[in-house]
């Protein structure tokens, strides 16, 4: 019984009931400027005031903007506000850019003749039940055309208290259904659905790209430094009584070695911990610093032999960052892998493609690089973020590493 009790009485004591009864009787309040508009034109038609030529030419405009109101910007909006605040509904965000776009805007306006019609109805039914209760309250004790008085009318105030009650169960379900009904009129459709998912989908592609081109920075910068500054220590410990010039001018490239990848790892933290876009990136060493990177690493004592055909200077900044990374990475390789062997660098400038070549004899542990490695992986997704080719790997005698990487349209990409 108590549990009859409150389904009866829930409409009454929740709020949501009564916010939605505001929605409807908007939705009342809003066309009341239409019905005052067509009984305006009725009965100037009735009384023939107006020619119907007269009456047709105010009738289109007339009509033009009672529409027109339906299909400004902006009303889409205030109906998803109006139905998440009063109506209760669930309305997920539509993506801006189709927010006021002429798909959403008709649906707005559909949602308008929707919440007119149901306002219309409980404005009509509300005038109807709240007059006839207060009479079926009074009629055992009043006198009141055409309700019965006296005992035979005193059935009718049970029914004034229940019509009420009916009147609130009916909103609570009108309510109910707008409310369910507001996601599908006003929510994304399925194509602005599909617009924001690949929006997403979009965002973390390009998320993922960014920390994984931060993953080859540090790699390839702090991996440099590191190989570099291992091998000036091991040179220098060899000859530490024997030639201290010498172990000065390690103990140098060590620190010079040592204050590049800090400037590196800062500038990468920085980026992860701020969030700061690609624009804003600090400059980052390319081609120009090609020379400083083959003195770097015959530092070491390993013999670098250059070949340079064409300018460096007329490669794209895109292609020329990536193509220093390439250079230093097979450099690190080199260096690491094979020993004091000497290393041959190979750097051709053509109109459309710039083609890179390491190569160095085989020492003991280079074939343990075959197929594998971060720094192999990274040159290749550099190659492939600008649609080149790389051919990594060892031969008979020697390691190779040639890489081809278009100019053209290099400077849209992606970096």
């Amino acid at each position: 019984m108590s549990r009859t009790l409150r389904l009866l009485l829930a409409p009454v004591t929740s709020g949501l009931t009564y916010r939605r009864f505001v929605h409807l009787l908007l939705g009342a309040v809003l066309l009341l400027p239409y019905l005052g508009l067509v009984s305006l034109f009725v009965a100037a038609a009735n009384a023939g005031d107006l020619r119907p030529l007269d009456l047709l030419l105010l009738l289109v405009p007339a009509t033009a903007m009672a529409v027109g109101v339906a299909l400004v910007p902006g009303v889409r909006a205030l109906e998803i506000t109006a139905a998440r605040a009063l109506l209760g509904a669930v309305v997920p965000d539509p993506d801006p850019g189709t927010l006021d776009a002429w798909p959403g805007r008709r649906r707005a306006a559909g949602w308008l003749l929707v919440n007119l019609a149901a306002g219309g109805l409980t404005a009509l039914v509300t005038l109807a039940v709240l007059p006839a209760s207060i009479g079926f309250l009074l009629a055992p004790w009043r006198e009141l055309v055409p309700f019965p008085t006296g005992l035979a009318a005193a059935w009718m105030p049970v029914l004034g208290l229940a019509l009420p009650l009916v009147l609130l169960h009916a909103v609570s379900a009108g309510g109910a259904v707008l409310a369910r009904l507001a996601p599908r009129v006003l929510g994304p459709s399925p194509a602005e659905r599909m617009a924001v998912e690949l929006a997403r989908v979009r965002e973390a592609e390009r998320a993922l790209a960014e920390r994984n081109r931060l993953a080859r920075e540090l790699h390839d910068s702090v991996g440099h430094a590191l190989t570099v500054a291992t091998l000036q220590a091991g040179a220098a410990a060899r000859v530490l009584d024997s030639d201290p010039a010498f172990v000065a001018r390690a103990l140098d490239a060590i620190a010079e070695a040592g204050r590049g990848a800090l400037e590196d790892l800062d500038h990468v933290l920085g980026l992860l911990r701020d969030g700061t876009s690609g624009a804003d990136r600090a400059p980052q060493p390319d081609l120009a610093d090609f020379d400083a990177l083959v003195a770097g690493a015959r530092s070491t004592g390993v013999s670098v032999d250059v070949e340079v055909r064409g300018s460096m200077d007329a490669v794209p900044r895109a292609v020329s960052r990536e193509a220093y990374r390439i250079v230093q990475e097979g450099l690190t390789n080199a260096l690491r892998h094979a020993g004091p062997v000497p290393v041959t660098v190979r750097v051709a400038v053509g109109p459309s493609v710039l083609e890179l070549e390491l190569t160095n004899p085989l020492g003991a542990g280079t074939r343990a690089r075959q197929g594998g490695g971060r720094g192999l992986a990274g040159m290749r997704e550099r190659v492939h973020v600008l649609r080149g080719d790389l051919v990594a790997g060892a031969g008979e005698r020697e390691w190779r590493v040639a890489a081809r990487l278009p100019l053209q349209g290099s400077e849209m990409m992606t970096q």
